[in-house]
C-alpha cells in the first residue's frame, strides 16, 4: 500500500552494517518497490529520523498516494552514504559535513536545519550543568546527582559526530570524556535512538541528544540547560545557545523526480512549518 513505511522502532540493537544490507537486500528482493507508488528510500542520522517521518506523513497525504516513501533505520551519516553510493537509498541524511571525496564523487547536500545538541537525563529536578559540573561527572571525579543517586553516563562511540560535539563545549569536557570511554562499566550506545532509550530506562542517566529527536519522538527526557542557558530554536537562533548539530540531505547528482518533490516539499513552507516546530532552526531561505 502507498504510503510511508517507518520502521525506526525496529532499530533498537541492529548495528550500521547491518542495516545497509538489508537496504540492499530490500532492493534487490523488490520489497521496497510499490506498482503503484513510485519509491522513495531515506536513511541516515538517527536525529534526522522522527522529524523525516513527520515530513514523510504529510509530503504522501498532499501527494495522493504517488510515491511510497521508505525510512531506513539505524544507518547513521557514515552508513547512509555507503548507502547512497550503492544505490539502495535516494537521500542520505547527514549530520556531518560531505568530504572533498564525496564531492568530487558528484554527491550534492543541502542543509534544511540546524537543531540544538542538548544534554538529557532521565532524572525530574535537574535545570543546569556547568562545563565544569559536566566534566567532573564525566571522569567520575562526581559520581553521584545532589541528592546522592548514581549518575549513569549513555556514552557514544569516539568517531560518532555526537562525541565530537561533546568534546567541543571545552578543553575540559574534551579531557574527561576520554577519561570516560576508558571507565569500566560504562553504557555504550551505537545510534542516536540506542542512547535515548537507554537514557529514558536508566535511573539517574545523562546522555546526550538533539532537540529534533526529543521533540519529534516524544522522548520522556529532562533537557538540561548547558552554563546556564536553555537549549532552545530561539536561543540557538539569537547565538545565546551555541551547540547545535547540521542536518542534510544528500543525493547522487543534482536530485531529480520523486526524491526532488519530497526535497522541495521539505522546503515548503509546510515542511519548514514541521521543521520549526519540531526543533529545528530552518537555515535556508526561500
Amino acid at each position: 500500500m502507498p504510503g510511508l513505511a517507518f520502521k525506526l522502532g525496529m532499530s533498537i540493537g541492529i548495528r550500521r552494517h547491518c542495516a545497509l544490507w538489508l537496504a540492499v537486500l530490500l532492493i534487490l528482493l523488490g520489497v521496497v518497490r510499490s506498482a503503484s507508488g513510485e519509491p522513495i528510500r531515506v536513511g541516515g542520522t538517527g536525529s534526522a529520523l522522527g522529524t523525516m517521518k513527520l515530513l514523510g506523513e504529510a509530503f504522501t497525504r498532499q501527494a495522493a498516494s504517488k510515491f511510497e516513501l521508505t525510512i531506513m533505520p539505524d544507518l547513521g551519516s557514515s552508513g547512509a552514504l555507503r548507502a547512497l553510493q550503492a544505490g539502495a537509498i535516494d537521500i542520505a541524511l547527514l549530520s556531518r559535513p560531505l568530504s572533498d571525496a564525496h564531492h568530487a564523487a558528484g554527491l550534492v547536500a543541502f542543509e534544511y536545519g540546524r537543531s540544538p545538541f542538548v544534554l538529557v537525563t532521565s532524572k525530574p529536578g535537574i535545570g543546569n550543568l556547568t562545563p565544569a559540573a559536566l566534566a567532573d561527572l564525566l571522569a567520575g571525579r562526581t559520581l553521584t546527582w545532589s541528592d546522592g543517586q548514581p549518575v549513569r553516563l549513555v556514552l557514544r562511540p569516539k568517531a560518532d559526530i555526537d562525541s565530537e560535539l561533546l568534546a567541543s563545549l571545552s578543553r575540559g569536557i574534551a579531557e574527561a570524556l576520554t577519561i570516560a570511554s576508558k571507565r569500566q562499566g560504562m553504557v555504550m550506545a551505537a545510534t542516536d535512538q540506542e542512547a535515548a532509550e537507554h537514557a529514558e530506562r536508566l535511573p539517574g542517566s545523562l546522555a546526550v541528544s538533539t532537540l529534533a529527536l526529543i521533540l519529534s519522538e516524544h522522548r520522556k527526557l529532562n533537557m538540561l540547560s548547558f552554563d546556564g542557558v536553555a537549549p532552545s530554536v530561539a536561543a540557538l537562533a539569537d547565538g545565546s545557545y551555541r551547540h547545535f548539530k547540521s542536518l542534510a540531505m544528500v543525493t547522487r547528482g543534482a536530485p531529480s523526480g520523486a526524491a526532488l518533490q519530497f526535497i522541495e516539499f521539505v522546503r515548503s513552507p509546510q515542511g519548514r512549518a514541521i521543521l520549526e516546530a519540531n526543533g529545528h532552526l530552518v537555515s535556508y531561505k526561500r
